[in-house]
């Protein structure tokens, strides 16, 4: 019992001051502010690693494709190291021989009629997109030609670029695949 025969109790304030509140929230601001670069970072590495991966996966089946298909399949990707599109008519266009070759004499006739063009575009040519933050580096070659046993025509190097990650993907004749990575 309290002196003077009083019961009275102080009760005791709950939740913060606004000084508290101005400090948690001034510390969550710097936490934040260190961890934004690394997130940033984080992101342009996962759409390049994306990036790598797709290339990977669609020339596996552009090899596939090939092989089962014994005819050529090309692969490309929709950009250029100029960043600038490339549909798949122009992949066709510039793998394909076919796809643009003429019978000689008059009349000069395309060979494929045109629903034989887009059974082509259809079925032989697989365009790769490419995302927009990523550059195409590639100054060599944004296709890749497979015959008809899942070969590579040629030896292909796709470079792809996020400031500052760089990702290579070779392509050996054979059809492996080696991957590296550096910086642009």
């Amino acid at each position: 019992m309290l002196s003077g025969g009083s019961m009275q109790q102080t009760k005791k304030n709950q939740g913060f001051t606004l000084i508290e509140l101005m400090v948690t929230v001034a510390i969550m601001a710097i936490i934040a502010m260190m961890a934004a670069p690394s997130f940033g970072d984080l992101v342009t590495r996962q759409k390049l690693n994306r990036s790598v991966r797709e290339l990977a996966l669609a020339i596996n089946q552009a090899k596939s494709q090939a092989a089962l298909m014994k005819t050529t399949v090309a692969l490309c990707l929709n950009r250029t190291n100029s960043d600038n599109d490339f549909t798949k008519n122009e992949c066709a266009t510039v793998t394909i021989p076919e796809y643009t070759a003429t019978n000689p004499g008059p009349p000069v006739v395309p060979v494929l009629t045109t629903s034989e063009k887009e059974e082509v575009l259809k079925s032989r040519v697989i365009s790769i997109p490419v995302d927009r933050a990523i550059t195409v580096a590639s100054t060599s070659s944004v296709s890749i030609l497979f015959n008809d046993v899942g070969s590579a025509t040629t030896t292909a190097t796709f470079i792809l670029c996020k400031s500052p990650l760089m990702r290579t993907v070779v392509v050996t004749r054979l059809g492996i695949i080696s991957q590296t990575s550096g910086t642009c």
